[in-house]
């Protein structure tokens, strides 16, 4: 097999050729104009490109993200995005070789952990990343957009501009990654030239962005991000009301929100996605059939360095538990783990548990349990209510999400 050379990419035109990576796939072609908003958020030290015999054939980026987790926690994260090789590259190991390096450079850097939305569900797994959170998406036909109860707003929802939102915005997101695991940080470069900026090319047939506020008592509680699609066939609206972030930090506010926009004229059905599986709009409904839900997979998490990484979320109270963790990938997070008071060190005790640090992975946020894992053949049970013991102390209160794809 060959050796690629992997190394951070050393200007704008290695950057254009690593970004090409994917974004050929896509039919993007980037632009200076498009290259100047990534730098601001991935830097050149981010990208990584592999290169064969001087060319460049695939590109890994990884923004430096801090995620939200158990415990109201904020950790150092990368997250891994424009990933891409060559097709006439494929299968020959590039992939492998960029994900040793990227996997290298962020644990070199102190990140714990590393993040990423998977276009293809099969790649990452053999790289150590598992499922951490599951989505929500489906759309809701105006005629059954009713909630079970009808009760009244506890405050008022007026739309405003752009630049009011990315003043009011920003706070209320950071309440979300209070309140939830699995959100990352936003820079106000990532506000401005990622969930605001609305250029007409990136609309795909639908109106421009609508920003709705929620407030209470006059203060912010929740906002609205959403589109218009319209549509008419034989006399009678077909138009779509496409949801691309929706929340109020309050269980009222979070009503008044989704009443909101379920009521609004001219949609034969409201369009959401990326909804945490306890999302209330599930339950609120008074036909929760009708919307089709459809559950995938959204973040995937990879441990980095799995003794820092346990430290910095908050547990349950409950005995000690001790991990057998095996990774392959990155071997020095290979061995015994102690996990006991919330804290996590090497030991040479017997293990409770086995695993692969995928599965850990998963477990970490909240999004699986170890005894669903246990099912799926994803953890050992060594000691008797080992599987138990590990879930009483990572039970959370709620399912991590990350509204949004990076």
């Amino acid at each position: 097999m060959t050796a690629f050379d992997v190394r951070p990419v050393a200007d704008r035109t290695e950057y254009r050729d690593a970004l090409l990576a994917i974004g050929q796939y896509f039919g993007l072609e980037p632009t200076d104009e498009d290259i100047d908003r990534f730098l601001t958020a991935l830097p050149l030290e981010r990208m990584h490109a592999a290169r064969d015999d001087g060319r460049i054939v695939g590109g890994a980026g990884a923004f430096d993200f801090h995620l939200s987790v158990p415990g109201g926690g904020d950790v150092p994260c990368a997250g891994v995005s424009l990933v891409g090789v060559y097709p006439t590259h494929r299968r020959r190991g590039v992939l492998n070789a960029m994900m040793r390096a990227q996997l290298d450079d962020a644990h070199e850097r102190g990140a714990p952990l590393a993040a990423l939305w998977a276009s293809e569900e099969t790649i990452y797994g053999r790289f150590g990343y598992g499922i951490a959170a599951w989505g929500v998406e489906g759309a809701v036909p105006h005629e059954y957009a009713a909630f079970h109860s009808r009760r009244e707003p506890t405050g008022s929802v007026r739309l405003i501009d752009t630049a009011e939102a990315l003043d009011v915005f920003p706070p209320l997101y950071d309440e979300l990654r209070r309140q939830r695991p699995g959100v990352f940080t936003r820079s106000r470069g990532w506000w401005e030239n990622r969930v605001l900026r609305d250029p007409a090319e990136r609309r795909q047939g639908a109106g421009p962005k609508r920003l709705a506020l929620h407030e209470t008592d006059g203060r912010a509680t929740g906002y609205a991000l959403y589109r218009h699609k319209f549509g008419y066939d034989g006399g009678v609206a077909t138009s779509e009301l496409i949801v691309i972030e929706a929340f109020g930090v309050t269980p009222a506010a979070d009503y008044d929100v989704w009443r909101y926009l379920l009521d609004i004229d001219w949609s034969a059905k409201v369009k959401v996605w990326m909804l945490p599986l306890d999302h209330p709009l599930v339950l609120l409904l008074g036909t929760p059939r009708r919307p089709a839900f459809r559950i995938g997979d959204t973040l995937w998490l990879r441990l980095v360095d799995v003794g820092a990484a346990l430290n910095a979320r908050a547990y349950r109270d409950g005995p000690p538990v001790v991990f057998e963790l095996r990774d392959v990938f990155c071997k020095w997070n290979d061995g015994r783990w102690k996990l006991t008071d919330g804290r996590a060190e090497r030991t040479d005790e017997d293990p409770d548990v086995r695993c692969d640090v995928d599965a850990l992975g998963s477990a970490y946020l909240g999004g699986a349990t170890f005894a669903q894992l246990e099912r799926s053949l994803r953890v050992e049970e060594a000691r008797e209510g080992g599987v138990a013991r590990a879930d009483d102390l990572f039970r959370t209160g709620v399912h991590p999400w990350c509204p949004e794809i990076f």
